[in-house]
């Protein structure tokens, strides 16, 4: 501690004081990675006198939004940074510690004041807006900067100018940390960023000293609520960078549950289901995850009632299906999250490598989607697990939106055995449009209950009634025809192609 204290008194971190009121808070020492002391001054109690301010910093959630396809990269790290920041003098004195019977305040921002990350923040935050006016694509966390460019050379150029300004601001870069070579795969945040595969994976060492600790668990067989929480807090983070993470975190996290709160250092023996899952963490720590969804994307609208579930994909095709007798006892939020299982398992060439836009009116099932499982039923996580698995395997992602049962019209009819919603235009409009140009002998996109006259061609090919089925299955050969094809965004919007098609074959 003697020589930690004599180096930050070298470095103006600190300084002695005789100052006969303030607060005095304890200081200790870690060792870091690198094997120096790092100290480590405990504010805690300070903090609970703050009054703080919300505020938000850049996290992995964002970054995909920031970098480009190919773009090369280099991080900048700061040295030292909080203490690039002065405390007002009349103020130092509530950071004080006591040594030896000496008594030391802080003159700079220190690690560990509640308030500090803020202070902070705005200062680099302030830095990275004024190299974005001039042309630099920058963004920070805290102390660390990921500039990104289309090309070499021109990273070359803003890293050079971010650096001269940083200097200019009297900071101190740390030449060790910061990786100042152009490279299209990057660490930041703690992942591993490839804008070539557009994937972020896990940095070998992390991975390896995950493995390693969870390999201690599986080994031991036994945990304890701390040493749990801790296992959990690192999966969490982890969970970002490997494939349906999240997912098997949640055994972990409902057997948290019964580990005992009076005695957090108890150990009790670890449940099969976790041992799988973490057997299973072990083996994917660096499968590596897409941070971009597929370019294709295909948009389904799923719902369920007491009759079935119906599901709506893209602009054309409709499925029904009609629940058996055991699927008839499933909760609802079950029988929505089985149509959308389904839907996709009825048409894998359809959602194989693919965006898919799941529209439904469950706020759960979205959620389940969304988190990737939840902890109140067992049997929504199991039909979660299923439907992430199956779309996992086609290589394809899912993005839940809630969509209001009011909107979601064709596949609610569709789940009710009930006939589509159909649309024309008025017996006044029509009549007014063949006064003018004629009554047509044939509507071409029709229906027995939407077609305007009493020749039609439809979709349905058990309409006794239609002259055939499928309007391009023959050449039109009509003196006139009448087109109204339906709306290729549903039945709320129809379709404004409509017309007459006079006396010419095609």
């Amino acid at each position: 501690m003697s020589i930690v204290i004599s180096e930050m008194l070298k470095k103006g971190i600190v300084t002695e004081t005789r100052e006969t009121s303030g607060f005095i808070s304890h200081m200790f020492l870690r060792l870091k990675a690198n094997g120096k002391p790092r100290p480590i001054f405990n504010l805690s109690h300070l903090n609970t006198f703050l009054a703080l301010k919300r505020f938000r910093l850049i996290n992995h959630f964002k970054l995909p939004k920031f970098l480009m396809p190919g773009d090369f990269m280099v991080t900048v790290d700061l040295s030292d940074a909080y203490c690039h920041v002065p405390i007002k003098q009349s103020h130092q004195r509530f950071l004080a510690f006591r040594y030896m019977g000496t008594t030391y305040n802080w003159t700079c921002l220190p690690f560990g004041l509640a308030s500090a990350p803020q202070a902070f923040a705005q200062l680099s935050n302030w830095v990275a807006q004024l190299l974005r006016s001039w042309g630099v694509r920058v963004v920070v966390y805290l102390d660390d900067f990921l500039i990104a460019a289309r090309s070499p050379l021109q990273l070359e150029e803003d890293t050079k100018l971010t650096l001269n300004l940083l200097r200019h601001l009297g900071w101190v870069v740390n030449m060790q940390k910061s990786q100042l070579n152009p490279s299209q795969s990057r660490s930041f945040l703690g992942l591993d960023w490839d804008t070539r595969t557009e994937t972020v994976s896990l940095p070998d060492q992390k991975a390896r000293d995950i493995r390693h600790h969870i390999g201690q668990f599986l080994s031991k067989g036994k945990w304890s609520l701390k040493a749990h929480r801790q296992l959990l807090g690192i999966l969490s983070f982890a969970a970002f960078a490997v494939p349906l993470g999240r997912l098997h975190l949640r055994p972990l996290q409902i057997a948290g549950r019964s580990l005992p709160r009076g005695n957090p250092r108890e150990n009790r023996t670890i449940p099969p289901p976790c041992l799988t899952a973490l057997t299973w963490w072990s083996r994917h720590l660096k499968d590596g995850s897409p941070y971009t969804p597929p370019p294709r994307s295909v948009v389904i609208s799923t719902d369920a009632s007491d009759w079935g579930l119906g599901v709506h994909i893209g602009s054309h095709l409709y499925l029904r299906h009609e629940w058996s007798e055991q699927q008839q006892t499933w909760h609802i939020n079950h029988k929505e999250l089985y149509a959308i299982r389904w839907a996709i398992e009825s048409n894998l060439q359809l959602f194989r490598n693919k965006s898919i836009t799941v529209l439904t009116d469950s706020t759960t099932v979205a959620g389940q989607i969304r988190k990737e499982g939840g902890l109140r039923s067992k049997t929504l996580l199991l039909e979660t697990d299923k439907l992430l698995r199956l779309v996992y395997s086609l290589q394809s992602v899912l993005k839940p939106i809630r969509l209001p049962g009011v909107y979601n019209t064709l596949a609610d009819r569709l789940s009710r055995n009930l006939a589509l919603p159909e649309w024309h235009l008025t017996e006044e409009a029509t009549s007014a449009i063949f006064k003018r140009w004629g009554t047509p002998e044939v509507d071409l996109f029709a229906s027995h209950r939407s077609a305007v006259v009493p020749s039609y061609v439809t979709l349905d090919p058990s309409d006794p009634l239609a002259l055939f089925t499928d309007a391009f299955s023959r050449p039109w050969v009509f003196n006139l025809a009448w087109i109204f094809p339906p709306s290729p965004h549903g039945p709320e919007t129809p379709w404004s192609a409509c017309g007459l098609v006079y006396g010419f074959e095609i």
